[in-house]
């Protein structure tokens, strides 16, 4: 499984993911930083990969497929870090494929 991460996430996950084995794709190591939000969702589509964001915007399934959304709030790296881990710990990528999923602290809500 390819995961994007984007540059709204916290950067100490990236290393944690490979570590683990996951194929993981990080905005922020990109040749350029600040890529147009269009321009990540091209990188998301032709690797197939699972993306996650903290950036609401992303959230607009008009103009974005689904992704993994981490609920704003006042977390700490090692916080979103247990999240992103746990979610993929618990959920098979069949289970959330082509659909919104959020994160909040101590849940997921996957929606239809």
């Amino acid at each position: 499984m390819k995961i994007v991460i984007d540059e709204s996430v916290s950067y100490g996950i990236v290393s944690y993911l490979r570590n683990e084995g996951y194929s993981v794709i990080a905005i922020a190591e990109q040749h350029t930083s600040g890529f147009e939000d269009e321009e990540v969702f091209d990188i998301v589509i032709r690797e197939q990969a699972a993306f996650f964001t903290r950036d609401h915007h992303f959230t607009n399934s008009l103009r974005f497929p689904p992704l993994i959304f981490i609920r704003k709030g006042n977390l700490t790296s090692d916080q979103e870090n247990d999240l992103i881990t746990n979610f993929l710990t618990k959920f098979d990528p069949q289970d959330y494929k082509g659909r919104l999923v959020t994160l909040y602290l101590g849940s997921a809500k996957i929606r239809s």
